[in-house]
């Protein structure tokens, strides 16, 4: 039995986080409603194990939103159904997050399938639940007194049985409702949901790798500009890794950081991410700040003391012009240097929509010249130049098959 990594209330703390960087105009939103599942559930007395089912769908129920297209702010914000069927194009491989897959197929209004129904009942009322958590969640206002806002919010969840909701599910709200203090936590203490689940839940690193790859999904499938980014930074680290003798956990750690290392970019507004031309200062300074933000979100999960290290410091140079620590050689580690190495050479090697990837002449002059100016490790480089077809065949095969993921997510959810 492989032995234990890191726990579950660390990662849906991180993962919730950096999923509200997605709706910056709705603070702790994922919080918000994975308390309020949960609650809800507790009231129709559900088993301890739905009730830790719900609160990780509760976490990730929205996860489709970067597949969708933009709604303007006059527009009805999507919902959990509409939003299923995408979600599930991300997450559906994650073994471990299965029963969070269930909940989104059976909420999807285009699920079809012969196989057995059994449970399927059950996971359409857990996506009912969601359904109004969620809008509870964007109801909410903080500059308001809780107490003040419970009568409207109330009517309006009594309004969703004409959307479907059953009576069952608005009761539970009702009786759940009726606690006055219940509005004050959702309010302003919503991370009170990690409390409900038990830190003893062992995720192995396998576990973890599996988690970090569906969440670079999150991460890149919100454009085609970077579809496939991490997973060819990712594979590209490992083996950059192995070469050099690390250890087999180690390559593992380096797998999760390759994963991980752009989930700051979240914060970055997607007109940014897909600006053809050059980025103006300011449009930079947005971008520099994400990944103090990938530092924030991974520092605190038992287990990541190097990966955070490796995956935040991959902007940082030898020489000190790096960002957002301006640290230098002496204190960058030798895993994010790494990463660093295999950043550059996935996004000059890749293919985007607006423009082909560098030849292999042009991006070895690139990596050298980054060494020339003691930005890059010249021995990591090195390594890289004398494997280079080993190594750019293992991305390249890596990197089609996530973009066949993407681009079939894509078409159902256009269609």
């Amino acid at each position: 039995m492989e032995k234990k990594f890191t726990n579950m209330r660390d990662i849906a703390r991180s993962f919730s986080s950096a999923m509200n960087l997605l709706r910056p105009e709705t603070d702790k939103l994922h919080q918000r409603v994975a308390y309020l599942a949960y609650n809800i559930a507790r009231e129709m007395d559900y088993s301890e194990e739905d009730l830790k089912e719900m609160l990780y769908a509760s976490v990730l129920y929205d996860v489709g939103i970067v597949l969708m297209p933009e709604r303007g702010a006059d527009k009805e914000r999507y919902t959990f159904k509409e939003l299923a069927g995408a979600g599930l194009g991300i997450i559906g491989d994650v073994q471990r997050l299965k029963p969070v897959c269930e909940i989104m197929r059976a909420a999807d209004p285009e699920w079809e399938t012969s196989e057995d129904l059994f449970g399927m009942d059950r996971y359409k009322k857990f996506g009912e639940i969601i359904e109004v958590a969620d809008k509870i969640a964007f109801m909410l206002d903080p500059k308001d007194a809780a107490l003040n806002q419970v009568e409207d919010i109330s009517m309006a969840v009594q309004d969703m049985a004409s959307e479907g909701i059953s009576n069952d599910v608005i009761e539970a709200y009702l009786r759940f409702a009726e606690k006055d203090y219940v509005w004050m936590e959702v309010l302003h203490q919503p991370e009170l949901f990690l409390n409900y689940i038990p830190n003893i839940n062992t995720v192995t690193l396998d576990d973890m790798i599996e988690m970090a790859k569906f969440m670079s999904r999150i991460i890149d499938f919100r454009s085609s500009y970077t579809a496939m980014h991490s997973s060819g930074v990712a594979v590209t680290a490992v083996r950059l890794a192995e070469i050099m003798g690390m250890s087999e956990d180690e390559c593992k750690k380096m797998m999760i950081a390759g994963y991980l290392h752009d989930i700051g970019k979240l914060k970055v507004p997607k007109s940014v991410l897909e600006k053809n031309d050059k980025l103006s200062d300011s449009e930079f300074n947005i971008v520099k700040e994400y990944a103090y933000y990938t530092s924030i979100l991974l520092q605190n999960i038992a287990g990541f003391e190097q990966i955070g290290k490796w995956a935040a410091l991959h902007h940082e140079k030898l020489n000190g012009y790096g960002y957002p620590f301006r640290l230098k050689a002496d204190d960058i580690p030798m895993g994010a240097r790494i990463i660093a190495i295999a950043d550059i050479f996935s996004a000059v090697a890749e293919i985007r929509a607006y423009r082909s990837g560098m030849s292999k002449d042009e991006v070895i002059a690139t990596l050298q010249q980054n060494v020339e100016t003691g930005a890059m490790s010249g021995y990591i480089v090195d390594i890289l130049i004398k494997n280079y077809d080993n190594i750019f065949a293992v991305r390249d095969d890596v990197v089609r098959k996530e973009g066949a993921r993407y681009y079939a997510s894509v078409v159902d959810v256009d269609e």
